[in-house]
């Protein structure tokens, strides 16, 4: 692999390590108090494992796609690594219509570092989709 490969490939080590941390504290706060975890949290549990392993089986391409798609899902509410399924709520107004909008906090902070650690990766998906090949 290039260098900048390298450091793209690790930098996806280091999202899935900081991943894997948060949902090890989650089951330890779900085995520790009364919250429990819900299914959103055992699908974002899944969606780790499956980044976790095409990350060991070294296919950064796959990985990409499994990290951004996984990171979105989580920041649209539909997956859950945090103990608490904590989200921010507020409106976007469209006229005179209020459409509620929630998203959560973490998985949106995770989806800009993934975005920074990708940011070759994006820069030439978005290039190919404006450039017009001869």
């Amino acid at each position: 692999m290039q260098r900048a490969q390298l450091k793209e490939f690790y930098g996806y080590g280091l999202i899935l390590l900081v991943l894997a941390a948060v949902q090890i504290y989650s089951i330890y706060v779900a085995n520790t108090t009364d919250v429990s975890l819900t299914w959103k949290h055992y699908l974002g549990f899944g969606a780790t494992v499956l980044a976790g392993i095409l990350w060991a089986f070294r296919k950064p391409q796959y990985l990409f796609y499994a990290l951004g798609l996984t990171f979105v899902l989580g920041y649209e509410n539909l997956l859950g690594f945090t103990p608490t399924l904590d989200f921010t709520s507020t409106n976007y107004y469209f006229n005179n219509t209020a459409l509620p909008v929630s998203y959560q906090d973490f998985s949106m902070y995770m989806l800009l570092i993934w975005a920074y650690v990708a940011n070759n990766r994006l820069r030439t998906m978005a290039q190919s989709l404006f450039v017009r090949s001869n």
